[in-house]
């Protein structure tokens, strides 16, 4: 699933920071949940990316390089929230798009 914020032009994902003592599956489930309304089941990991390809500069001149984990998840219940007050708008998206970043 891919999310617009509000003052936004590009979709990013349904992401966040991992919590003190969560693994990374359990920080999909808990940002999904936050994000979205839904609550997932991560299945497998599709992609893990990092280094200089997701470096990101702030608006202080501050540099950081994220890592990103996609998970395959299947919904288990819950309803999307559509009036979400960080996002604009949200999107479902196949495995092919995870699986278009491989190299």
């Amino acid at each position: 699933m891919l999310g617009r914020k509000h003052n936004e032009t590009n979709w990013g994902l349904i992401a966040g920071a991992i919590e003190l003592g969560e693994t990374p599956a359990q920080t999909m489930v808990r940002e999904a949940w936050e994000e979205t309304g839904l609550i997932i089941e991560p299945e497998k990991v599709i992609g893990i990316y990092g280094g200089e390809e997701q470096r990101f500069t702030y608006s202080n001149g501050h540099q950081v390089e994220y890592l990103t984990i996609i998970f395959e998840c299947s919904i288990k219940s819950g309803q999307l929230l559509m009036d979400q007050p960080h996002l604009l708008s949200s999107h479902f998206v196949g495995t092919s798009v995870g699986n278009s970043r491989k190299k």
